[in-house]
Parts: structure tokens; sequence; C-alpha cells
């Protein structure tokens, strides 16, 4: 027979657990990075660092940085073609030093760096509270699969370094990190500037053919091609996104359809002008709806 102080406490305990839930939600909402948040981008004067900032402007979301010097047009080997060299408006660049406002920042150099220029940044004392880092696929397995400790190009043992400099000094300092690899760069609007026409034609092909892409939690050390659209969308995804917090994942593009992966129904995300032969970009990215589903695989 029931008591009628059991039918109290069972009340209570389904209190307690919708409190927990609550709290659970509420402390995933703060893994985000909150709208309006500046960003500082490293590496901006790369592709891919270019393309990061434009993502970040486009997206309205956060509000890109950058800290360069005078003239830094000129260091740009590469410039987005249809538009002249530099970044959006949207973009603050500063000259001197970095914004001291900025809550986020995104290291996107496309060839490793050395920890410790990593670690002269962190020590700026920078109120942030998030960092993503682009790493490469293989970190996991660079001792044990032979084809790829014996590749000196793939320089993993450098990123590596970076990938314990940046969980180390998050630990310490108390932000979050997100840690995204990826394989072969390629492509991207710099068909123009690209003195390379081979690379440059396969790059805007590679382009128009991947239409999907595989987000994974951990390292894929098969490897893979990426696009530097998708692969700047990802980057900045991962602000936004309560489930990258503190993880590592790997992504790349598909041509074909894969088990776990996404189609990239987005063309011509950032809007960019006809290059100067007059051709249209096609370049394929996902959508809001396809991230989502994306991180949701990769992350259940």
């Amino acid at each position: 027979e029931e008591m009628p102080g059991d039918k109290k406490e069972d009340q209570g305990a389904e209190i307690t657990e919708e409190m927990m839930m609550l709290l659970a939600l509420q402390q995933r909402q703060k893994q985000a990075l909150p709208e309006g948040s500046k960003v500082i981008v490293f590496g901006a004067l790369d592709r891919l660092g270019q393309l990061v900032v434009r993502m970040l402007a486009a997206n309205g979301r956060y509000k890109p940085a950058i800290q360069t010097s005078k003239g830094y047009e000129a260091q740009m080997k590469f410039s987005v073609d249809g538009v002249d060299p530099g970044f959006p408006p949207e973009a603050q660049v500063a000259f001197e030093e970095i914004p001291a406002d900025v809550s986020a920042a995104i290291l996107c150099v496309e060839q490793a760096t050395d920890a410790e220029t990593l670690k002269a940044v962190l020590s700026l004392g920078l109120p942030l509270k998030k960092f993503v880092l682009l790493s490469k696929v293989g970190v996991d397995s660079r001792e044990t699969d032979w084809k790829l400790k014996l590749n000196p190009f793939l320089k993993l043992p450098l990123w590596a370094a970076l990938e314990e400099t940046l969980k180390e000094s998050a630990e310490l300092s108390g932000f979050d990190y997100s840690i995204v690899r990826v394989g072969e760069l390629s492509g991207g609007p710099f068909f123009d500037s690209n003195r390379d026409f081979a690379q440059a034609l396969e790059d805007r092909i590679y382009d128009s053919e991947a239409q999907g892409c595989l987000l994974k939690e951990g390292d894929l050390p098969e490897g893979g091609k990426i696009t530097r659209d998708v692969a700047a969308q990802a980057l900045v995804e991962c602000l936004a996104r309560p489930d990258a917090t503190n993880k590592v994942m790997s992504i790349k593009c598909v041509k074909e359809k894969v088990d776990g992966a996404v189609k990239c129904d987005e063309t011509n995300f950032l809007q960019l002008p006809r290059n100067r032969d007059g051709r249209d970009r096609v370049v394929y990215t996902p959508s809001s709806a396809q991230w989502a589903a994306a991180f949701a695989a990769a992350f259940p």
C-alpha cells in the first residue's frame, strides 16, 4: 500500500532530476561563445586565414579581428579573387597590439608553428573564453603508423606539441578549446593569384566536386583532402557549438556518399564575385542544419 510520504519523495526526485537537466543545459549554453564576441584570427594572411576572417564576417555571429603590420597586403602571397586585397570592412585590423577586448582566438596557420610561439601568445593575458586550433590528421598515429612516422613533410610532432600546449594552457587558465584536424588543404578563391596554373586548376575542380564532408571525434589517420571553405567554416562553427568544447575532431571532404558524412548544399556561401576570367565560383559548404547534423553525429 502506498504511503503518503512515498509520493512526496518521488516528486522531490523528479524535481531534482529536472533541475539537474536544466543546470546541464545552462552549462552547455555557457560553453558556446556569446554572439557579438570579438575573435582574433592568427594566421590571417594565409589562404585559410583569409577565409576564416571572411567566414566570421559573413556569418555575423562574431566580430573578426587581426593583428598585423602596415602594408600587410604586400605580404599576402595569395589574394581573394574578384575583390580588393585585404580584409572585409567588418574586420578590425590592429597594427600595433592585439585588441584587449578579444574573447576568443582561432589559430589557423597552414604550416606548423613552434609551440613556443603559441605559449607566447597564450601568456599575453588576453581574456579568452575559447581557443580554436587547426591541426593535422594523423597526430594520434604518428608513432605507430610507419607511413606517417617516416613522412617528414607532415611535421606531426610539431602539430602534436601545439595541441598539448593548448590543452595544458586551457587547463591552467580556465578557457575552453577545440582542436580541428584536417588533411591536405585544397581550393579556395585564389585562382587568379596562384602562379602554379596546374595546381590552381586542380583546386578549382576539387572545389566543384567535393559536395560532402565527414566530421569525426578524434583522428582520421587515413587522411583525406578538404576544401579551405569547409575547413574555415568548421573552425568558426566550433566557437558556437557546446558539443565541440574541449574536444579533438577531424574533418575531411568527400565526393561520394560515405557513412556518417553530410551533404554540403550551400554554394558560394561568401557570395564572392566572378574571377578575372569571368567564371562563377562553385564551392560547397554545409548549411546550418547540415553542420548541426555533422556535430550531432560526431558527438552523440
